[in-house]
């Protein structure tokens, strides 16, 4: 029977060096026998019984990685909490750094300019651009990564740790790329020559300290010491900034009884309530992120479920969701039936805990969360196919009507646009032969053709009207606010359509008794109206589509 001290790091399995390598080191054959051991029993042993070396005192804390969520929003937080310590924040893209040094930051998160600038300051410069002046004073932006760690007392670790390859139901089931973790442990070694405390922010597979912790212990200097710990984020975009300063928890995994580290990174968190911070070891720490990302995945997938058992049998999803959201035991969130979950954590946390059990020998644990994540895409390509079937075949091209799109990134107050289900939704509709228009209020249009490339241009529009003139299908993917504006003029856009003027708004962004009354037939995920069972078999050719 497997070990559960078995090779969980193995859950992120496929370390290539490329990313992060740090020019005139040491390989990254020096890890090989890490990154193809069988078992991962040989980095954490040992590491359980060490103890604190140095009591520290944090004055100077280091944050490498300025993504989405984790090391800027994090920084400036903790920044705004912490005046009598300095925060750097490093990446190593340029073009990152220049943004966040400049007057246009490169992330849309609400209440986020509010903290980071000063808007006292109004004056406008004859070239129209209005300086702002930085609220905060002890929080900084680099590229000079070996600089800022030599310097820092504390470092977190906030890479990104995508899933390893594309994922394929018919192929091996992965875990996360690793990469960038163990290339960045090796930048520290390299330069550190002091006591430093490691924390790992990042989402990482059970085992992951101790690789860190041998890594930085076999490749260091003999005079630099360290203790790793780790503290996931539990944060959601659109709500991080409110997460950060009222987080409901924060999780720390020590390994090492290393008191002292323990202590040093509570101490930014010394506004918080102490009963939120919650100190586990650190697997418990590490797969706790994991967990919670698959409970709430699970709990989409499940009322997705049960949105199709409901069309087909003639009950009403959005009461089943009130019902079963009063009992105590289960709670109203995450119980609204729509597209699947999309983002870059949820499917990925899902796939790695699928992995995990795997390497763990779990095979019916590994077939519970298989089974989320098939329900979630077989919900996408569901919708995507009752869409489809609205939409009337055109004789002469073959093609299957014209959709418009509103909105691209997987939910509202946020530019991450990774794994968002409209992706998938476009590339569905337009194999299936049908036109669409996409139009998103914030997304520019360079951001997009990374996306779709030289499609890019034939489906993007400046604005609602645009999008929606012509075709026969409205889809309202993300629920920006800008989508809710009482001056949209939708009795104009209606008449501008084609039949059948169907309107999908899974969030209930659009009044649905006013939007009847301009023309549009409403799709409800979750509920099947009268006029789709008579509009149906006015549709007398196939369009080739297979049932879900």
């Amino acid at each position: 029977m497997t070990s559960p001290v078995l090779p969980l790091l193995m859950a992120g399995v496929g370390f290539c060096f490329g990313r992060w390598w740090p020019s005139g080191q040491a390989s990254p054959q020096d890890l090989e026998g890490a990154s193809k051991a069988s078992t991962y029993s040989s980095i954490t042993k040992g590491f359980e019984t060490q103890r604190q070396r140095v009591a520290m005192s944090v004055k100077e804390v280091c944050f490498i990685g300025a993504g989405y969520v984790l090391g800027a929003l994090t920084a400036i937080v903790l920044a705004s909490k912490n005046s009598d310590v300095k925060f750097t924040v490093v990446d190593k893209n340029k073009n990152v750094i220049s943004s966040w040094n400049s007057h246009h930051i490169p992330l849309f998160e609400p209440g986020l300019e509010e903290l980071y600038f000063d808007e006292s300051e109004q004056k406008v410069h004859a070239d129209g651009e209005r300086p702002r002046r930085r609220r905060l004073q002890n929080i900084a932006f680099s590229t000079a990564m070996d600089e800022c760690i030599m310097a820092a007392d504390m470092i977190f670790i906030c890479v990104d740790t995508p899933l390893h390859g594309s994922f394929n139901h018919d192929m091996e089931w992965k875990g996360l790329d690793l990469t960038n973790i163990m290339a960045v442990a090796e930048r520290i070694a390299a330069v550190s020559i002091r006591h430093q405390t490691v924390v790992l922010k990042s989402t990482v597979p059970c085992g992951m300290v101790g690789g860190v912790k041998q890594v930085l212990e076999n490749k260091a200097n003999t005079t630099a010491s360290f203790d790793v710990i780790s503290s996931p984020e539990f944060l959601a975009q659109g709500s991080a900034i409110r997460g950060l300063l009222y987080p409901n928890r924060v999780v720390i995994g020590d390994a090492t009884q290393s008191t002292g580290a323990v202590s040093a990174l509570k101490s930014l968190y010394k506004w918080m309530p102490a009963d939120r911070i919650i100190t586990v070891n650190t697997w418990s720490s590490e797969l706790s992120k994991i967990a919670s990302n698959a409970f709430i995945a699970q709990r989409i997938s499940s009322i997705n479920s049960l949105s199709a058992v409901c069309e087909s049998s003639g009950a009403n999803v959005h009461d089943i969701s009130r019902v079963v959201g009063t009992e105590p035991r289960v709670g109203p969130l995450s119980l609204r039936a729509g597209f699947g979950f999309g983002g870059s954590c949820l499917y990925k946390d899902v796939c790695c805990l699928v992995y995990l059990a795997q390497e763990l020998g779990l095979s019916e644990v590994a077939d519970y969360w298989k089974a989320v994540v098939r329900l979630n895409d077989w919900q996408n390509e569901r919708i995507l196919n009752r869409i489809v079937e609205f939409l009337p075949p055109h004789q002469e091209f073959n093609t299957c009507g014209q959709v418009a799109i509103l909105g691209l990134t997987f939910k509202k107050d946020t530019l991450d646009t990774r794994n968002s289900t409209a992706i998938g939704l476009v590339q569905g509709l337009r194999q299936s032969g049908a036109k669409v228009r996409l139009y998103d209020p914030r997304l520019r249009f360079d951001q997009i053709e990374c996306i779709f490339g030289s499609a890019t241009s034939e489906m993007v529009v400046a604005g609602i009207e645009d999008a929606c003139r012509g075709c026969h299908a409205l889809v309202i993917h993300t629920n920006w606010d800008e989508f809710a504006d009482c001056t949209i003029p939708w009795e104009r856009i209606s008449s501008s359509m084609m039949e059948p003027k169907v309107l999908l708004d899974p969030w209930g962004v659009t009044s649905h008794q006013p939007m009847e009354k301009y023309g549009f037939r409403i799709m409800d995920i979750g509920i099947r109206h009268e006029w789709e069972q008579q509009w149906l078999p006015l549709q007398s050719d196939s369009i080739g589509l297979v049932s879900p």
